[in-house]
């Protein structure tokens, strides 16, 4: 047994951030997992199925609102820009 596990958890690679696409994916392939373990033969698992798609549909619209709300962020920032430097232009 490890003397000291915190060490090893230390040495493990670093995981990069993943982007809302990565989360996006990830959580449409945990939606697909979980709907073919709808077709179960055993009620537990297809309840725990029914559950996990359920919690995959709801992090997946999230993800999906979130991305919408970046990309109107970007849009009206965007468009703001030239204002704010015509603006400051008209102060100086």
């Amino acid at each position: 047994m490890n003397a000291n596990p915190s060490k090893a958890r230390q040495a493990k690679k670093k995981r990069k951030l993943a982007t809302l696409p990565d989360v996006a994916l990830y959580v449409l392939k945990a939606l697909e997992t979980a709907h073919e373990l709808l077709e179960d033969t055993d009620t537990q698992t297809k309840l725990k199925a029914c559950h996990a798609v359920f919690q995959g549909v709801t992090a997946y619209a999230k993800v999906y609102e979130v991305g919408e709300l970046e990309a109107r962020l970007l849009a009206l920032e965007t468009a703001a820009r030239p204002a704010n430097i015509t603006a400051l232009e008209r102060v100086a």
